[in-house]
């Protein structure tokens, strides 16, 4: 294991700390959403993310104000658009130039208040239908103790797997203040940190304890806004935000877990058989990239195929999609799951959350939508959603999107769905100065550029397609919301060989 910076035990000892001073209640935990209003209110940061190669550059403007709704960012964004940029403009069908599309990226901590509170009261004004969902207790036991045997024995201390995990995350907080690059890299520590995780699983999380101390807080952005033909100029208007919700205790797991994929397989097939699901099941966080593949044939040879992702399920039959969506379900899912599975929950609103930066946010989001799925299966493979909790998307289908791409051109070709002017990466973002433009240009290779450009139309500059390589994207490095990047990247490592 390589040596990083300067060894700094007062890192370490934050984070051992930070584990260790957990509490857990078997009763009913700690409302925490003044705690998250109050931290969400002091930040007055505005973040914001550069050009893709639709842009050389995007110029950037924008401002926190108060409305008697909430907290609201106002500004504008102007793109000088590329010569890619244009001939896309041009090019693409309406709806996959605007559908799923993203013409600027904000964000600010600010933003949480609006999300907590609209979380917990749309889950509140649903709380009827969502109770009628719940998991009895005996198969929510069940599938604690099927996560629970799944987890515990694949955790060890694999000094090269950890360095691994350091690398991917090393842009992200272990804890408040602290990046993953900056821990110490002896096996001591990481034993010692191990231990404390693995202790707090084993004693209460497993055990029908609830989480009983606040999450550490980020954001990712979420724009309501689409790219539109012709337009460079946007008005931005944004209050909402993504909630990351992140502690060592429960974010740290698969530092420790080096066959992931085989984790996610022993729970989700436990799952398959406890709600007895004998359907085609696939999910990219066992299968991978397999996923892109079988949609095409889904949709070409008429194939039965579910796949699924957190709350995004969609049914095949017969050569049609339904696209069906979970509703509020990082709020939602902790009601569907019941109790017996509250440990990697956080508590507000009188309400369990699912954090989105815990070890089991995907896998309970998938549980949840699994059990749904097998209560409403008749109804959903006939196209009829559930409204509130399991909706149909009919845009998705329209353009037949499956987890960033759109078949309904060619299921054997599916391409890039909504024109993405900025990035989603949150090691890419900016500080926006408030009220002061701020330009960003585009940093991409000529290789990553053509790439993500014929992405598009579904092909690659040797004239293949985008499944190619997509479906040999292994199970462990399968990550929603980024497949540009993904594309980009094998742009990238053209240009290395």
């Amino acid at each position: 294991m390589t040596s990083n910076l300067e060894y700094r035990p007062d890192l370490a000892d934050r984070v051992l700390s930070a584990i260790s001073s957990v509490r857990w209640t078997n009763s009913l935990p700690a409302d925490q959403l003044p705690h998250y209003l109050t931290q969400g209110a002091r930040s007055t940061r505005i973040s914001t993310f550069g050009p893709t190669p639709a842009s050389e550059a995007v110029l950037m403007r924008a401002h926190l104000t108060a409305t008697p709704e909430g907290p609201v960012i106002k500004g504008q964004c102007q793109h000088r658009l590329s010569e890619m940029g244009r001939t896309l403009m041009q090019d693409l069908s309406p709806l996959q130039l605007t559908h799923r599309s993203r013409p600027y990226g904000v964000m600010s901590n600010r933003l949480q208040m609006n999300e907590f509170n609209r979380r917990w009261r749309k889950a509140r004004e649903n709380r009827e239908l969502l109770s009628s969902l719940t998991l009895p207790v005996s198969v929510a036991e069940e599938l604690n103790s099927i996560k629970q045997h799944a987890l515990l024995p694949r955790m060890k201390v694999d000094l090269d797997h950890i360095e691994r995990y350091i690398k991917d995350h090393e842009k992200s907080s272990v804890v408040s203040g602290v990046k993953w690059d900056a821990l110490p890299r002896d096996r001591q520590f990481w034993t010692q940190f191990m231990d404390e995780v693995k202790g707090g699983l084993e004693e209460y999380a497993f055990n029908g304890y609830a989480f009983d101390s606040p999450f550490n807080l980020g954001s990712r952005q979420r724009t309501g806004a689409n790219a539109e033909r012709d337009v460079n100029i946007y008005d931005i208007s944004e209050d909402r935000t993504r909630v990351v919700c992140f502690h060592p205790a429960l974010s740290s797991v698969y530092a420790f877990v080096p066959d992931k994929k085989e984790l996610y397989r022993e729970i989700l097939d436990g799952a398959k058989d406890v709600f007895g699901i004998s359907d085609h099941f696939m999910t990219p966080v066992v299968d991978g990239g397999e996923v892109y593949g079988a949609a095409a044939d889904a949709l070409h040879n008429h194939e039965d195929v579910v796949i699924v992702l957190g709350d995004d399920c969609n049914v095949y039959k017969d050569g049609t999609q339904y696209a069906f969506d979970g509703v509020n379900w990082e709020t939602q899912v902790g009601t569907i799951l019941g109790e017996p599975l509250r440990g990697s929950k956080t508590y507000f609103g009188g309400m369990y959350h699912v954090p989105s930066g815990v070890w089991d946010t995907t896998i309970d989001d998938t549980l949840a939508t699994m059990h749904v799925y097998s209560q409403e299966r008749d109804a959903m493979r006939a196209g009829d959603g559930i409204p509130g909790i399991m909706e149909r998307e009919l845009l998705d289908e329209k353009c037949n999107f499956m987890l960033g791409l759109g078949y309904s051109e060619d299921p054997n070709a599916p391409r890039l769905q909504g024109l993405k002017m900025t990035q989603d990466k949150a090691d890419a973002s900016h500080i926006l100065p408030s009220g002061r433009n701020l330009e960003i240009t585009s940093k991409y290779s000529d290789f990553e550029s053509e790439y993500w450009f014929l992405a598009y139309y579904g092909t690659t500059p040797d004239g293949g397609t985008l499944l190619d390589f997509l479906q040999d994207i292994p199970a462990d490095e399968f990550r929603s919301g980024v497949l540009d990047q993904i594309i980009m990247q094998q742009g990238a490592s053209e240009s290395e060989d």
